[in-house]
């Protein structure tokens, strides 16, 4: 199940590219060394992917108290579910659903406290810059922490989202580093590309919900060994 946060992150981070990637090319740094720029840019990194990992371990532990009340394979499913009725929702509709009064508070305290961030220049700041980055609404962070969710357990949860945070990696830290191309390149692909990302993960949330359902059928349905031609 591991394996799958990092894949998540690593396709999604397409769709990091172009939302976050214009805040990350505009870090405060200090440019007066390569190595401090270097640094600085690892550091933002690393704290963005702590929050996630924080994030995590939350949502694990509540993951692990619900395990009482409702089965792994329905929350599996159903998160998949939602997932893919949000790809597909009309614009309009969604429009309609707007943040709820105190997470667009908490959302307005955040970017006023990286405003402040920007006139500063030390690494520590820009640890503290992607603390707090990893707090901003983000949709595929949100289909991250389902699948945290789901681990119902308080370190595997933390575990999924660090190794979620690691695949949005080598995208977020090019880009960081100042790699135009990466946005260039993508930017023009992003409509297309993250309604595919979220759908690959419904999904594959279904999936799983369906193994976990169906272990014996699945499994059966997938194996090769006893056909002629596979030797």
């Amino acid at each position: 199940m591991f394996y799958s946060a990092f894949i998540m992150g690593f396709i999604g981070s397409l769709h990091c590219v172009g939302m976050c990637g214009p805040i990350a090319m505009m870090l405060p740094a200090d440019t007066s060394k390569r190595w401090k720029f270097i640094m600085g840019r690892v550091l933002y990194n690393g704290g963005r992917i702590m929050t996630y990992a924080v994030l995590g371990l939350l949502v694990g532990f509540i993951g692990e108290s619900t395990t009482y009340f409702v089965s792994q394979k329905s929350l599996s499913i159903l998160l998949g579910g939602l997932i893919l009725v949000g790809v597909f929702l009309p614009k309009s509709w969604q429009q309609k659903l707007s943040l709820n009064g105190y997470v667009f508070k908490f959302t307005n305290y955040i970017k006023a406290s990286l405003s402040k961030l920007f006139k500063k220049h030390s690494l520590t700041t820009q640890f503290s810059f992607g603390i707090l980055n990893g707090f901003l609404p983000c949709g595929l962070v949100y289909a991250a922490l389902s699948g945290a969710f789901l681990t119902e357990a308080l370190t595997d949860g933390m575990l999924f989202m660090f190794l979620f945070g690691i695949g949005t990696l080598p995208m977020m830290l090019g880009v960081s580093l100042g790699a135009t191309w990466l946005r260039k390149t993508f930017g023009a692909k992003l409509p297309k590309l993250i309604p595919i990302t979220y759908s690959l993960i419904g999904l594959w949330l279904i999936f799983r919900g369906l193994i976990i359902s169906f272990p014996h059928i699945i499994k059966q349905n997938i194996d090769l060994s006893n056909i002629p031609f596979c030797h």
